[in-house]
């Protein structure tokens, strides 16, 4: 297994919530580790434009790891998206159900 690029959209209404997860997603990228050491390859979020194609998604983060072994460790040990999903979570719309994530190999 190779490079592992991943997509989550996110609802979240207010204007104001979608900037705090911008800004915490630069947060993300800047304090993320495992081992002591940075392992995230990319980490990208950008507020979407308002569009019917959209299905009320207002915030898309790109993430890229060099394993599946990796985005595993994102998802279930990594202090920063501990951090990051404490901030997300009350602010999307539909809890769960507002967040769409996919990963495929790069």
């Amino acid at each position: 297994m190779g490079k592992i690029n991943r997509v989550t959209m996110f609802k979240i209404p207010n204007e104001e919530d979608v900037k705090a997860a911008l800004t915490a997603y630069t947060k993300l990228s800047e304090d993320h580790s495992k081992d002591g050491k940075p392992y995230i390859l990319a980490v990208k979020a950008a507020k979407l434009y308002p569009d019917p194609r959209s299905q009320g998604y207002t915030l898309a983060a790109h993430t890229s790891f060099s394993s599946l072994e990796d985005m595993k460790y994102y998802d279930e040990d990594c202090a920063a998206h501990k951090a990051l999903k404490g901030v997300l979570g009350p602010k999307v719309d539909g809890g769960p159900k507002g967040v769409l994530t996919w990963y495929a190999d790069a």
